[in-house]
């Protein structure tokens, strides 16, 4: 069994857009670390960073990987998270166990949404960041317009490394144009040698290169590293520097985070966690401060991409993979005693919704099981049964999230699915006072059924729901009737009058009727409130409610205009603009129908660099040219 004997640990996350290079970084770093005998490609599928056989089919990353391994006296660990903002939750994930923060840049493409994002999540946290310049020996590789645009969306970036043919030097042993940029920034960082720098002192080598590292630790320095991933340019250079970054580190008792949860088909979950306080054995104890739950600690394993080796304790810094955890999940903190958990990983909303239907019956209860699996490995993703649409929903961050969901079903729980769209929660009401009587009569031999009630009904203003109002005098009908008749109406209402939609905001008062005093039951009032109801909104003016999105969208002011096109073209309402940084929100209201699809959309028009949030706002009256549409769906959903 494996020990970790070193107490230099520190855990490095590799960041970024879609094909920037991240995974080749992560493959070139275990390359030059002699991990691996021969440099792993997403290309050729031969990349132990990919784990599933869907990231080597589609060569993307899709979920966080973790290669664990010693390199010149330390301890590190390799994160390397995808690029798609369909899997930002990995990301989320990726950043929570991180102590330092590798921002992959190609300097061919635009930064991505992903990379921005990133960028401020990892601030948030108080990461020290480096970025990496990737695939510098491309031919068409302007530096100086990769670095204006790095500045102008992080702030003062630094060079500290350049590429002069196959080799790599360091700014501040060069004479090259960065050079005093480089020392003007280390400068910056310490007061005493800002003072000495503006007096034109010279500063020696070794006290800019400590005052560096102390810059870069506390996130004042934000160096850029450059080099090729794929020929080994520059990979020496920035993997020593992760090893000078100082990792602070309290001693105290055990405190370990669960960040990341994977489904291994023999062992189990396998949880992945980072020891921030303490040493972890096996067979120790721990106190679950999320769950309230003790939880006894058994195998614990490192993880190299697909492999995983057991080892015989995690120190402090360290992470690794607890198996057969009974009631701990991703999010979750452990400790070696009571205590007050610690925040867990804010994912971000669903925003692509789509209804799946099993091919065949019997899948069914296999499509639950793996739903539950693959939430508890991606909570970003989530599921539910829709009773009223009776529907099963699956939500994800976009299409592709959605695609690949669905391809994990096929593939890991052999479940064929068909998808369709989530039928909308459309309400009907009423838009003027009406009265109506309902008259239940049998006789069938004996005792026969009587109910009899008239009602009036009036419109309530939007989202008041439903009242009930008893206005009978005189006995007209006895009151332990009116909860039969309020019954029956809200029957009713809830199987929709003019389609099948439930009626909302409306004042039913119960004014007039009649008895018998042996045939009537509660059974005929019921009945008869019903039929009353019914007939009453059958002169109301009934009309269709359709649910009204809030829709907050964040895109780069090149783009706006087009945007703001395809919100008209969904029957949006544009409720206002105004900048936010270097992008421009739009805040909206959009029919929730209007809204399927709109993720690749608006990802289509942004080329990716546009995000969005919606949330439900309200209900209003459909145009009345949808209303034979949205009847006739009614008419087909009856059928079926």
């Amino acid at each position: 069994m494996r020990s970790i004997n070193t107490e230099d640990i520190r855990s490095i996350g590799i960041f970024g857009q879609s094909s920037t290079g991240k995974t080749s970084l992560g493959e070139a770093l275990l390359y030059q670390a002699k991990v691996t005998k021969r440099l792993g490609a997403v290309d050729d599928g031969t990349s132990i960073l990919s784990l599933s056989p869907l990231e080597v089919e589609k060569k993307i990353t899709i979920n966080l990987s973790i290669a664990s391994f010693d390199y010149e006296g330390a301890f590190l660990n390799i994160l390397d998270t995808p690029g798609y903002d369909d899997f930002y939750g990995e990301v989320l994930s990726g950043i929570k166990a991180s102590d330092i923060a590798i921002i992959v840049i190609d300097p061919l493409q635009d930064l991505g949404i992903v990379t921005e994002k990133a960028f401020s999540d990892i601030k948030k946290h108080n990461i020290p960041i480096l970025f990496y310049l990737s695939k510098i020996k491309e031919k068409e590789v302007d530096i100086d317009t990769a670095l204006s645009r790095m500045k102008s969306a992080f702030g003062n970036v630094v060079p500290v490394t350049i590429v002069e043919g196959d080799d790599v030097s360091q700014v501040l042993d060069s004479d090259s144009r960065y050079h005093k940029d480089l020392v003007e920034a280390i400068a910056e960082t310490d007061d005493t040698l800002l003072e000495r720098y503006l007096s034109d002192e010279e500063l020696k080598r070794e006290e800019l290169e400590t005052a560096f590292y102390k810059g870069l630790s506390c996130g004042k320095i934000m160096p850029v590293y450059m080099g090729d991933s794929l020929k080994g340019i520059g990979i020496q250079t920035l993997l020593s520097s992760t090893i000078g970054i100082s990792i602070k580190r309290e001693q105290d008792k055990l405190l370990a985070f669960v960040f990341k949860t994977s489904v291994d088909p023999h062992l189990g979950d396998i949880r992945y966690t980072k020891i921030l306080n303490g040493e972890l054995t096996p067979g120790s104890t721990l106190y679950n401060c999320t769950q309230n739950v003790n939880e006894r600690i058994n195998q614990l394993y490192l993880m190299r991409g697909k492999e995983r080796e057991e080892v015989d304790k995690l120190p402090q810094g360290g992470i690794g993979g607890l198996a057969k955890l009974k009631n701990t999940h991703t999010g979750d903190t452990l400790r070696s005693e009571k205590g007050e958990p610690l925040p867990g990983i804010d994912f971000l909303p669903s925003l692509v919704f789509v209804a799946i239907v099993p091919k065949e019956k019997k899948d069914e209860e296999k499509l639950m099981e793996g739903l539950s699996r693959l939430h508890e490995e991606d909570p970003s993703f989530t599921y539910y049964y829709d009773t009223e649409t009776r529907q099963t929903i699956i939500k994800g961050r976009g299409e592709l999230h959605i695609d690949i969901i669905i391809a994990k079903l096929k593939r890991k729980y052999e479940v064929e699915l068909s998808t369709e769209r989530p039928r909308i929660h459309y309400r009907e009401t009423i838009k003027r006072t009406a009265e109506a009587q309902g008259k239940f009569k049998r006789q069938t031999g004996g005792h026969g059924q009587y109910g009899d009630c008239w009602l009036k009904i009036e419109p309530l203003e939007r989202g008041q729901g439903f009242e009930f109002v008893n206005a009978i005098v005189g006995g007209a009908i006895p009151s332990k009737y009116l909860p039969s008749i309020e019954k029956g109406v809200k029957e009713a209402m809830t199987e929709g009058v003019l389609a099948v939609y439930p009626v909302v905001d409306v004042r039913v008062t119960c004014y007039d009727g009649s008895f018998h005093t042996v045939d009537s039951s509660d059974i005929a009032f019921k009945i008869a409130g019903s039929l009353a109801f019914k007939n009453a909104c059958e002169k109301a003016n009934m009309t269709i409610l359709e649910p009204i999105m809030r829709v907050e969208i964040v895109v780069p002011e090149e783009y706006l205009g087009d945007v703001m096109g395809d919100l008209n073209a969904r029957r949006g309402k544009i409720l206002g603009t105004e900048a936010v940084g270097k992008f421009q929100q739009i805040k909206a209201y959009i029919p929730e129908a209007e809204m399927f699809g709109y993720s690749a959309s608006l990802r289509s028009i942004t080329q990716g660099r546009g995000s969005f949030m919606q949330e439900f706002s309200h209900y209003e009256e459909v145009p009345r040219e949808l209303h034979e549409k949205i009847k006739e769906q009614a008419k087909s959903k009856r059928q079926n």
